[in-house]
């Protein structure tokens, strides 16, 4: 069971490592999407929002993807309990 907590546990932390890239990517597409917006500059609102929201995209994924991984180990820690 061991390898099994330590795979899961890997996992977990690079899932979390990609959650904060999306983050960042994110913050990066706000931050020019607000000064293209303040200073009405087409030619960087369109990078600016696709920054955004690929940036949302990553963030919710992987946070899923976290979930899903910590609920799977909270599974196997209780069927290692059990035995």
């Amino acid at each position: 069971m061991s390898e099994i907590t330590d795979y899961l546990s890997d996992k977990i932390v690079r899932v979390r490592f990609a959650k904060f890239v999306g983050e960042v990517i994110w913050v990066l597409g706000f931050g020019i999407s607000v000064v293209a917006l303040l200073l009405k500059v087409l030619l960087f609102m369109i990078p600016g929002f696709s920054l955004l929201f690929v940036g949302l995209y990553l963030s919710v994924h992987y946070e899923l993807q976290r979930l899903d991984y910590l609920l799977a180990l909270e599974k196997v820690a209780r069927y290692d309990k059990q035995q």
